[in-house]
């Protein structure tokens, strides 16, 4: 029997788009081995856990193996020792440095493009774990063609150990949707344009905050869902106390049903790896305004109406074009489905399964 261990240090942290892509490939392989496209006969797969965790995963087929530590010292050292005469996989750069026979994900190199984001010791942390990862690993994965010349760039991964496999985007359709949030929110359907926040300058919900006073489409919101930015969509701001509905953290039942429900979603983001809100949009059925930057042409393909993120004149006009054009929003819609179901669970499972099945 082989043995695949897995890092489940995404179970001990809040859900982001790397805990995301994480769940999502270890919920495909317990699928996998139970509907036998692994051959459960010949492969077993664990996940090794911190002592602390934030989510019961209830996964049928695979092993969690408990650890007596968490933090660095259980990255470093009890994942190595637990996943020792093994092949190890981490799905993120939080990942042992020296463990032998270790595949990883490395998403992006932010910490290195975008500096200003980020404290220098934590540009230093990455300057050190991305360039050994990307010596010691193999395979080393990476979610775009973008995200691989960058990691090339700015840490030296080298580019023949670097293989392109998408992140799911499909993770919200098994929700059922809470339409409640509409009625509490105050919003009406087809009557808001949808954000999704977040403290990272590099989304650029600055420059959506200012291009939102220069919609002029009368009686339409700007929902904005995550962490509240007071500094941004403060009273005054915008054109009217009323026109910015701030909804704050939202599950993922209810940002379904605001997905399904917007006039458009919008995501001027100035740097992404790969982008999954902007898809995860799209398979509910919603239009989609992006930035015409970095790796969100790759994920939107054609599906999508691209703005200059450092023009807000230009985000505005694309945003009225979506509202005003009601024909132009469904044609949208159909291709955004389409697009989104290039990028599912299943797929990402078994592209990245068949990629490490001959190291196991």
């Amino acid at each position: 029997m082989k043995i695949l261990s897995v890092s489940g240090k995404f179970l001990s942290q809040p859900v982001t788009g790397v805990q995301r892509y994480s769940a999502a490939i270890v919920q495909g392989w317990d699928q996998g081995l139970e509907e036998g496209w692994i051959d459960r006969q010949r492969y077993s797969i664990r996940l090794i856990v911190p002592r602390k965790i934030l989510r019961e995963p209830g996964y049928k087929q695979i092993e969690i193996v408990r650890s007596s530590t968490q933090g660095r010292y259980w990255e470093q050292v009890e994942l190595s020792w637990r996943a020792r005469g093994t092949l190890l996989f981490s799905p993120y750069a939080a990942a042992p440095l020296f463990k032998a026979r270790h595949a990883v994900t490395i998403h992006d190199a932010a910490a290195a493009a975008a500096p200003q984001q980020y404290s220098f010791s934590f540009r230093a942390y990455c300057f050190v774990v991305f360039r050994t990862l990307g010596r010691v690993c193999n395979p080393v994965f990476t979610d775009s063609e973008f995200s691989k010349r960058e990691l090339n760039r700015y840490f030296s991964v080298p580019l023949k150990k670097m293989t392109v496999i998408p992140p799911a985007c499909d993770h919200l359709l098994p929700i059922p949707g809470d339409p409640s949030i509409l009625e509490r929110s105050g919003l009406e359907k087809g009557r808001y344009v949808l954000g999704v926040s977040s403290q990272s300058l590099i989304k650029n919900f600055e420059g959506l905050a200012r291009a939102w006073n220069q919609v002029r489409t009368p009686g339409i919101k700007l929902a904005i869902a995550g962490k509240k930015h007071e500094r941004l969509f403060r009273a005054g701001d915008s054109k009217s106390d009323d026109s910015v509905v701030k909804l704050g953290y939202v599950s993922d039942s209810e940002l379904r049903s605001l997905y399904e429900n917007a006039a458009l979603f919008v995501y001027p983001s100035f740097y992404e790896g790969f982008g999954i809100p902007p898809v995860e949009a799209m398979s509910c059925g919603c239009p989609v305004v992006v930035a015409r930057s970095s790796s969100l042409p790759e994920a939107c393909g054609d599906a999508a109406v691209y703005c200059d993120p450092s023009d807000t004149v230009d985000i505005a006009r694309c945003i009225a074009r979506v509202l005003e054009d009601a024909a132009f929003a469904q044609e949208l819609r159909e291709k955004g489905r389409k697009q989104a179901a290039l990028f599912t669970t299943r797929d990402t499972a078994q592209r990245v399964w068949h990629e490490l099945e001959p190291y196991i």
